[in-house]
């Protein structure tokens, strides 16, 4: 089943242009990756600046509240004083709430990235053995031990984004049921 329209290209030739590709590929990733670690951290950077705008308008309302207090008379020391009290609770409720789930979601995508980057790595090694590999019964064997071996990374991955999960939701349950 010969076509005779395809190039003769040496067997060496096209190991070599294999291996080249697996490079470049290669190195396409390290910057995509690379990229994705800046977005990470512009998008952790960018919650922290929303979380301090949103700081400083809830500081603002208090020292309206604040003021407007300071103008009446009769009752308005004990409603100041009962306003900053709920204010505070609230804020500080808020503000620990926002700081766990950050925590919380940081912690999953950084998980998610690392499994993400090994199986990469793990395909782009794979590669590198089917470049190099002498003959069709070793790039079978090749494939067959890569299948095994990215079923049990997966497993592993999976069961440990699922434990963790859990054990944050257990944190997050147990946070909400303290008074």
């Amino acid at each position: 089943m010969g076509n005779d329209n395809l190039p003769v290209v040496s067997k060496e030739t096209g190991r070599a242009m294999a291996e080249s590709s697996v490079a470049r590929a290669r190195e396409a990733y390290e910057r995509f990756a690379e990229a994705g670690e800046m977005a990470l951290n512009a998008f952790e950077a960018s919650a922290a600046q929303s979380f301090e705008g949103w700081r400083a308008v809830m500081g603002s309302s208090r020292e309206t509240a604040h003021n407007l207090a300071d103008r009446h008379a009769a009752g308005a020391r004990t409603l100041r004083e009962q306003w900053d009290d709920a204010g505070a609770r609230l804020y500080n409720a808020v503000e620990d709430n926002a700081v766990h789930t950050m925590a919380a979601m940081r912690e999953i995508s950084h998980r998610m990235l690392v499994a993400s980057d090994t199986n990469v790595r793990a395909g782009l090694d794979f590669a590198d053995r089917l470049a190099a590999a002498a003959d069709a019964r070793e790039v079978v064997a090749l494939n067959i031990a890569f299948l095994q071996e990215q079923a049990r990374r997966l497993t592993d991955q999976m069961v440990n984004l699922h434990q963790t999960a859990s054990r944050l939701a257990r944190e997050a349950a147990a946070r909400t049921e303290t008074p």
